[in-house]
């Protein structure tokens, strides 16, 4: 579950309360969401969800039915980068997503193995990950320029998300 408290460790209050695993929480840049991953209670499916920081306005961004995990905030607050094994089981690649949750994801990597732990630069012109993409199965860091734009027009272009499966 996902608890929030003051910085001298007072005033904690519990955000989620759900069956499975609710891990790997950030603020939002401007503070305003969290973001995490929320795992099934068989710990075989994870999906990307935000949230106010009281727990209110709960949405979940990403249903693959597969692992998405791992999600980073873009600096400009419009999407989020995250990883996912969507296209089989050791084939992580990374996916945007818009901070709404309203498109469907987007693919961003190409590449056999994993791609994953997306994290822009504070300007947002540059993305570093970690991908064994270099082959011996090696994970390695990988640092690229990026382009916000594309980003942006590949979020627009997107189909709209389908409704979840449990909804």
């Amino acid at each position: 579950e996902i608890y929030i408290m003051k910085a001298d460790g007072s005033g904690q209050r519990r955000l989620t309360n759900v069956p499975g695993y609710d891990g790997g929480p950030f603020f939002t840049h401007d503070g305003s969401r969290i973001v995490w991953r929320r795992f099934d209670e068989a710990g075989l499916i994870a999906n990307v969800w935000t949230m106010k920081p009281d727990g209110s306005d709960a949405k979940q961004l990403t249903d693959f039915g597969s692992m998405s995990w791992a999600p980073y905030e873009h600096p400009s607050g419009e999407y989020f980068i995250f990883s996912s094994n969507k296209l089989g089981f050791e084939n992580f690649e990374l996916f945007l997503v818009d901070a709404q949750g309203i498109k469907e994801p987007v693919r961003v990597t190409y590449s056999d193995g994993f791609d994953g732990l997306p994290v822009p630069s504070p300007d947002g012109k540059r993305l570093a990950w970690t991908s064994s993409r270099s082959g011996g199965g090696a994970g390695q860091i990988f640092l690229a320029d990026w382009n916000h734009e594309k980003a942006r027009e590949a979020l627009r272009n997107a189909p709209p998300r389908k409704p979840s499966r449990k909804s």
